[in-house]
Parts: structure tokens; C-alpha cells; sequence
């Protein structure tokens, strides 16, 4: 018999309770934006506002580990596997983001790389040819920024690029961010 695991997962993800004026309350989850891996045989889910992480080996049952090293209450966190380590990084409006490294996430054993710049809505690639980049954007207003990353320190190589598309290609052995604006057409009935 063939089990289906679906979402939304049953998870105790933190609430937020917002209070405007003595008539006005209204609660919100925390749970939103998830990252998932598979490392060492074992799933590993981030989360928004979680104060730590989840992990499970079959994607049914999920245990949570609290943490105070990762960070814990920040926004669209994003996990990915860069040089055998498992690399996590999360967005803030107004600080640097900061990248967190292990071997061992169970262990709670982290690495702290502060991070040179703000970015929202992170994603990490590491390319087949061992070159790691970090794209980011989730705004209305601002494009969608790239840049190379040295792979140990996390530090930009050279300036970040903008697309306003999110697509990864590969040309000439290379992964590059998209660099054009979409077409737009328009139909026009007789």
C-alpha cells in the first residue's frame, strides 16, 4: 500500500498575536516560508519564526529542536548542503544576514559566518562546478539580485547582478542568473 504525505503537516509552529487598540486582536502563524533537506539520511525543515528546526526520516513523523544559535526570528529561512555541510541563512529587513554552518545540526554545533549585506527571501546554489551563489528578492519594487559567493567565507566576489527573472540556466558549463525581462504580448480579438 502506497502512504501520501501532504501539507499542511500537523506541526506546533509558533503564533504571533498582534493587539491594536483596546477592540482589535488578531493571531497570525509563525510557520511560513519552509526550507527542506535531506542530509545524512535525514529530513531537516526550516521555517519563519520557528525558534529552531524540525527533522524527520520518513516526512510523517517530525521531531523539533529548539536552538538559540540559528536565527530563530528571522524570515524565509533557507537551508541547502554547500561543501558537505549543511548551510543555513534567513532574511532581515535592517541587519546583515548571517550564515550558520554544520556537520552535525542535531549536535547543535554551529558555525557563525556574519554575513556583509541585508538580503530577503534567500536561496543558496552551490553549482556542479563548486561555485556557490546567493540569489535573493521578494519585493514588488526591487529586482531580483545575484552574486558569487566565496564557497568558506560567504563574502560576495564582485558585485551583485539584477534580473527580474528567477531562472537558472546553464550556458557554456556555467550557471548564471537570468539577466533579461520577460516579453509581454498582448492578443487583440477581431
Amino acid at each position: 500500500m502506497t502512504e501520501t504525505i501532504c501539507n499542511p503537516l500537523d506541526l506546533p509552529y509558533r503564533f504571533q498575536e498582534l493587539t491594536v487598540g483596546p477592540f482589535y486582536r488578531r493571531v497570525v502563524r509563525e510557520g511560513a516560508d519552509p526550507s527542506l533537506i535531506r542530509y545524512e539520511g535525514r529530513f531537516y525543515l526550516f521555517v519563519s519564526m520557528s525558534g529552531g528546526f524540525w527533522h524527520s526520516v520518513d516526512l510523517k513523523n517530525w521531531d523539533f529542536v529548539g536552538t538559540p544559535t540559528l536565527p530563530n526570528y528571522d524570515y524565509a529561512p533557507d537551508v541547502r548542503i554547500i561543501d558537505g555541510h549543511m548551510v543555513v541563512c534567513a532574511s532581515h529587513p535592517t541587519k546583515n544576514g548571517n550564515f550558520f554552518r554544520t556537520k552535525d545540526p542535531l549536535g547543535g554545533q554551529w558555525e557563525e559566518i556574519l554575513g556583509t549585506f541585508t538580503f530577503w527571501d534567500p536561496n543558496l546554489f552551490q553549482d556542479d562546478d563548486g561555485r556557490v551563489y546567493l540569489y535573493w528578492g521578494c519585493s514588488d519594487k526591487t529586482p531580483i539580485r545575484g552574486v558569487e559567493l566565496d564557497r568558506t567565507t560567504f563574502r560576495p566576489i564582485g558585485a551583485p547582478s539584477t534580473s527580474s527573472t528567477a531562472t537558472m540556466r546553464r550556458m557554456g558549463g556555467r550557471g548564471e542568473v537570468g539577466t533579461t525581462t520577460p516579453k509581454t504580448t498582448s492578443a487583440r480579438s477581431s
